[in-house]
């Protein structure tokens, strides 16, 4: 299976060890790893959404559902959210539901690399 950089998936992290503001809940990650790195490792960079809208500011972005393209085979619907850069994790493959939710337009796309940049004071 190939994973792509800006495909948006369900991701089960109910099971998973987390302390204090961690994100715990299952819920869509969007993929942030380049390509390359997808298709050599067991594993995919990826930043979880919210829907909780209020939650968005400089370095968490507002992606409402025009800048997301659906993918018809996945029965999960997509809905406004707020990609949180801040929270960015590793995580294994076999965590990515299948099939997609969908993918990221390139607007929204830019968005979070900008977002990613300054959560990681890279100029």
């Amino acid at each position: 299976m190939e994973f792509k950089q800006g495909e948006i998936y369900w991701v089960m992290m109910k099971d998973t060890a987390t302390t204090g503001a961690e994100q715990k809940k299952d819920r869509p990650y969007v993929i942030v790893s380049r390509n390359q790195i997808n298709r050599l490792g067991q594993h995919v960079v990826a930043v979880p959404f919210t829907s909780k809208l209020r939650h968005a500011c400089a370095h968490r972005i507002l992606i409402p559902t025009t800048q997301m393209v659906p993918n018809p085979a996945c029965a999960r619907k997509l809905v406004d959210s707020v990609a949180l850069t801040d929270h960015i994790r590793v995580l294994d493959k076999s965590r990515l539901e299948q099939p997609k939710m969908g993918d990221l337009s390139e607007t929204a796309r830019l968005g979070i690399e900008g977002a990613l940049a300054y959560v990681f004071d890279i100029r």
